[in-house]
């Protein structure tokens, strides 16, 4: 899996010559035997890109050496997710294994062409996952395309797991003072100090979400991400109450998490998620809409335009089409645009991201008319 650090390193890398490698991958049989071989086609298409720019024989062929070494690799191949990712330069190679399918496609040129990952990348970083019972507590991790457990020390591993006992002792039936008797229903009750058995269960469950809020809270206190709780409505209700985590809680999914399969959690997670995805990408269309409705400035659609303002890390969000192909080749000095091989939505993008704005990509009907890539400027 590629992490968004991931593709701000390739971003931030800018290699002066590299190539990028995407395929889409098999994981099961014999079908797995393609995967080595869409490799060796890719790597044909680099080298004839790489002949086309005039490179040194010597130059193209140590570029590419590392791929030899991977395309033999059987055990490489059989453990394989939807996708990869390979990108070579001077440094050498780096790999990431992608959760989607994606186009063949073989880039050589200045950078790392990243494009094709855009749209496998959360907008955010990935959300956390509490699930809870009385029994249990257990940390997730969640992107779009799958979950995994985390580590977080310091949780108690249940309420069974606090320290203390109950301070309760049942009413007796005593005599009165100086009355003695031999017992019946008429025998009054004496005094009992500590809390009833109720009172002694939730005040230690109030303990048991108050520690457990606390310590997830202190482990990702430099890393903060949306959090989705997964419990039932009393331990749910704790934990949406919990101080430590006001910052943090996204939603709640109310059931009990003992009954759920890890896809389950999964798909509770997605739940909450996906409808805060969408209506930000809703929210910054209809930004881009209104400042273009307006023509106060602030968003643009023609090419040059948009590069020169990506390049001046002037662009606070970028909508790339779907699909959508801008080649051109832009000259930073005069500011100019002509023709060329330039992939320019990749570029713009690269631009973007290295200046801390947004990409989205999104369905060409969410763009005016004939529009491949519009943005949304901070000035």
């Amino acid at each position: 899996m590629i992490s968004n650090d991931d593709l701000l390193d390739l971003v931030n890398a800018s290699p002066d010559l590299a190539v990028s490698l995407y395929l889409p991958t098999q994981r099961l049989g014999r079908e797995t035997r393609q995967n080595p071989i869409m490799l060796k086609n890719l790597r044909t298409q680099a080298r004839e890109q790489l002949d086309a720019l005039d490179r040194p024989a010597a130059e193209t062929e140590a570029l590419l050496a590392p791929l030899e070494v991977l395309i033999e690799d059987h055990d490489f191949w059989q453990n394989q997710e939807d996708g990869l990712a390979i990108f070579l330069d001077g440094d050498g190679m780096r790999i990431h294994k992608l959760p989607a399918p994606v186009a063949e496609t073989a880039v050589a040129g200045a950078g790392f062409h990243i494009t094709p990952l855009l749209p496998l990348m959360d907008r955010n970083a990935p959300c956390l996952v509490m699930a809870m019972t009385a029994d249990t507590v257990q940390v997730w991790r969640a992107t779009r395309f799958g979950i995994e457990p985390l580590e977080v020390p310091d949780l108690p591993a249940s309420v069974e797991d606090l320290d203390g006992e109950a301070d309760y002792e049942a009413p007796v039936n005593s005599h009165g003072a100086g009355r003695p008797r031999t017992g019946g229903h008429g025998m009054p009750k004496t005094q009992v100090f500590g809390d009833s058995p109720e009172e002694w269960r939730k005040g230690r469950l109030v303990e048991y979400v108050r520690r457990s809020a606390s310590g997830l809270a202190a482990h990702v206190a430099g890393e903060p991400a949306d959090l989705v709780i997964v419990a039932d409505a009393e331990i749910g209700g704790q934990l949406r109450n919990a101080e430590a985590l006001a910052d943090l809680i996204a939603g709640h999914v109310e059931t009990n998490p003992a009954a759920l399969s890890e896809a389950d959690l999964h798909a509770a997670a997605r739940s909450v998620m996906e409808p805060i995805e969408l209506r930000a990408r809703e929210d910054s269309l209809e930004r881009l809409q209104a400042h273009l409705g307006r023509g106060d400035g602030l968003a643009c659609t023609d090419p040059a335009e948009l590069v020169a303002a990506a390049h001046a890390g002037r662009i606070d969000q970028l909508f790339l089409a779907d699909g959508a192909s801008l080649r051109g080749t832009f000259d930073a000095e005069t500011g100019l645009l002509s023709e060329g091989p330039q992939d320019l939505a990749d570029q713009a993008a690269q631009m973007t991201l290295r200046t801390g704005g947004g990409t989205w990509i999104v369905e060409p009907d969410h763009l005016p008319e004939g529009v491949g890539m519009a943005a949304i400027l901070r000035y």
